[in-house]
């Protein structure tokens, strides 16, 4: 069930190899308890695996996930959104919605001023100015469109991530990690102790085996060789 119905790709890293089980699961929602779905979809797990798990589903099956009718959009949420460029199939935060809860965690001043520094360097053709100035919150916000157009998905902090993975592994027998991982780059949010550490696992998982949205498959078994 969802494992048998995967496939095994290998990739090296480091000179060592190792396997990648993308595992797909029915659609999940927020009345789904963690540990029990990774219990009933992650059968194939052996001593040594790490199981990762996507950091979106992570905040969804853990409470941490915001309803978006909870976010307040201000004009300087809508006026910012309009400028915005999208990603290939990337709505990033020219959804209002997005853009106003990074106004609230970031501040008007910093958002305004990676604005205006985005706007003076774009013709130049230097791109991503307003993401690296904006920071980590700019970039890593999801949500707010389907399929969860009415969830917001913050950044998990390393301290909460590493404690949902260590009560994983406890209830798992195996490491656990949480990865924000996407086409375009994505980082290792936390491991537990019994899992790879977390620069191995980003160039494991660096061609993003797990895809997103439509795929199902929020869970990975990854087996050193």
């Amino acid at each position: 069930m969802g494992a048998e119905s995967a496939r095994w790709t290998m990739v090296t890293v480091d000179n060592r190899c190792f396997g990648r089980l993308t595992v797909r699961t029915r659609w999940l929602g927020p009345d789904d308890d963690l540990a029990a779905v990774l219990l009933e979809y992650c059968s194939e797990r052996r001593p040594g695996d790490t199981i990762v798990v996507s950091e979106k589903v992570a905040a969804l099956l853990t409470g941490q996930s915001i309803p978006v009718e909870s976010v307040r959009v201000g004009w300087e949420a809508k006026l910012l959104s309009r400028f915005i460029r999208t990603h290939h199939d990337t709505l990033g935060l020219s959804v209002p919605v997005k853009m106003a809860w990074v106004v609230q965690h970031v501040g008007r001043v910093r958002i305004f001023a990676a604005a205006a520094a985005a706007a003076v360097t774009r013709p130049f053709g230097i791109r991503g100015t307003f993401y690296r100035l904006a920071g980590d919150p700019a970039r890593q916000i999801d949500g707010g469109s389907p399929p969860h157009a009415d969830l917001l998905f913050p950044p998990l902090d390393g301290e909460d991530a590493g404690a949902i993975c260590d009560e994983m592994e406890a209830k798992l027998g195996v490491g656990v990690a949480i990865a924000d991982i996407n086409d375009f780059g994505g980082s290792i949010r936390g491991v537990s102790k019994a899992a790879l550490p977390k620069g191995i696992l980003a160039d494991v998982l660096a061609d993003n085996p797990m895809r997103q949205k439509a795929t199902g498959t929020p869970f990975a078994i990854v087996r050193p060789a």
